[in-house]
């Protein structure tokens, strides 16, 4: 373990065997990096020392001494063990050294950083953190932790915030009082019972949620939604990913698309328990239905909430269910 020498060194970089072990086998693709600054003190009476504001940075920067890269966080000599000698109820017992065992846990993706937090992204000028801010404009959440301890897969504390909520979806036979195939309630078509005039109302089966980011600079690829099943058969917490079918686009460079266009964007595959719409249906932004935007995002607006640009709002003039056409129309005279 060394120092930098900061008047010649300024950036280092290094593998950690498991990423030496990517390179080999032709699968190592950085994609993302990040910075940290965790041995860093920025506030010395942190530490019991007082100074002046005008040494903190000559302190941070000239008589700090900073670590090299370090690579690795384990005991090099007892993977060494597991790959010559056998293990029996967790004591190793000398074997056969040239048996080597290629034991795949020796490579496992594990570094020390796991305990830190990368740097943000602050608004220039703002002395807050960034904060998220989560409104439930429909339904409510049960409890909320702000990180999470993944014991079962032997990992630190994670520092994301977790809020757990349910839906209850509650089915109600209605008689049909309304004109036309939508609900006026609810704005969806109904599969109604010729011989009794009653359908089923479906209500309260979704969650609408307002999130923000505060104390950051606004900008349109601010967000990013992933969404994971948690899977415990093998007694640990292993999330896998789903996919989201891609979005048709009826409107591409101002054009309208005429059927053959946009049918030529929907794809042919089943949508299986991969997908994301296997389970539920999300909307975001804009592509909120205007119903659900009249009813819950338009009406905070018009109390005095700021009303997102990113959700458009056309006039809801029509109430689902009306009649279009009544008696009283019978057309004129050709």
């Amino acid at each position: 373990m060394t120092f930098f020498n900061k008047k010649e060194e300024v950036l280092e970089i290094k593998l950690t065997s498991h990423g030496k072990r990517k390179l080999a086998n032709g699968k190592f693709k950085p994609i993302y990096y990040a910075f940290f600054d965790d041995d860093i003190l920025y506030d010395a009476a942190r530490a019991g020392v007082t100074e002046d504001n005008n040494d903190i940075e000559t302190r941070i920067q000239e008589n700090t001494p900073s670590l090299r890269a370090q690579t690795s966080f384990t005991d090099l000599e007892k993977l060494v063990m597991k790959q010559t000698h056998d293990v029996i109820d967790g004591v190793y017992h000398e074997g056969n050294v040239t048996d080597f065992k290629h034991d795949p846990s020796v490579y496992e993706d594990y570094d020390g950083l796991r305990n830190v937090l990368p740097i943000g992204t602050s608004q220039l000028g703002n002395q807050r953190a960034a904060a998220w801010k989560i409104d439930f404009l429909e339904g409510t959440f049960i409890s909320s932790q702000n990180s999470i301890n993944l014991e079962l897969a032997k990992k630190p504390v994670i520092n994301i915030p977790q809020i757990n909520c349910d839906v209850n979806v509650q089915p109600v036979i209605t008689t049909k009082n309304f004109k036309g195939i939508a609900d006026n309630e609810t704005g969806r078509y109904i599969a109604l019972n010729a011989d009794t005039n009653q359908f089923l109302r479906i209500e309260k089966d979704y969650i609408l949620l307002d999130v923000a980011e505060l104390n950051v600079d606004l900008s349109n690829d601010s967000f990013s939604l992933e969404v994971y099943e948690i899977d415990t058969d093998s007694g640990e917490e292993v999330l896998k990913p789903k996919v989201f079918r891609r979005e048709i686009q009826s409107i591409v460079n101002g054009i309208l698309l005429d059927d053959k266009e946009v049918e030529a964007q929907i794809s042919t595959a089943e949508i299986d328990t991969g997908f994301v719409e296997y389970y539920f249906d999300v909307s975001i932004d804009d592509g909120i239905d205007n119903h659900t935007k009249q009813q819950k995002i338009y009406a905070r607006e018009s109390k005095g909430s700021i009303f997102d640009s990113n959700v458009g709002f056309d006039d809801y003039s029509q109430t689902p269910g009306t009649e279009l056409y009544t008696s009283d129309n019978d057309g004129e005279d050709c």
